[in-house]
């Protein structure tokens, strides 16, 4: 019996490797985002400690030089996470552009394994023919040689 082969095996093999890299490109993306927002929550908990530290310095008095290094010191951490909402929204924009190529890459494999289904359906209705073709001709040379008996 005839093995099924699929025409456009690499073509499928093809889309599932791109399905498949842009999904690991999805998780790193995923992972990076994890990691800034856990970095930007670290900063704003140090920025809360560092402004606690200063409203208690404000109130047992402090110099001119430490407000100044205060200053700069809350001037950094406003930066800090303003840089870090900019890589943020960054990474958020191609966490999305990247759902939507894993998207696209489902519907090309989708089409193709569909593709295959069919052809693979078409093979098994051809033998299926081929077959009850064989059985008919074995029928009727059976029936044509009882019929030369007789």
């Amino acid at each position: 019996m005839k093995k099924f082969v699929f025409r456009y095996q690499t073509i499928l093999d093809k889309y599932q490797k791109d399905e498949d890299d842009i999904r690991n490109k999805l998780y790193i993306s995923q992972k990076t985002l994890q990691r800034l927002m856990e970095e930007k929550k670290n900063c704003l908990s140090e920025k809360m400690y560092f402004e606690n530290n200063f409203a208690n310095s404000l109130l047992n008095g402090i110099s001119v030089s430490d407000y100044k290094l205060y200053e700069n010191a809350g001037y950094h951490y406003k930066q800090t996470i303003q840089k870090m909402d900019i890589k943020i929204s960054e990474c958020e924009i191609e966490l999305s552009r990247l759902k939507n190529e894993v998207v696209e890459a489902m519907k090309k494999r989708k089409i193709m394994e569909s593709l295959k289904e069919k052809e693979y359906d078409l093979f098994l209705e051809n033998i299926k023919v081929a077959e009850n073709k064989v059985i008919e001709e074995i029928v009727n040379y059976q029936s044509y040689k009882k019929g030369d008996r007789k």
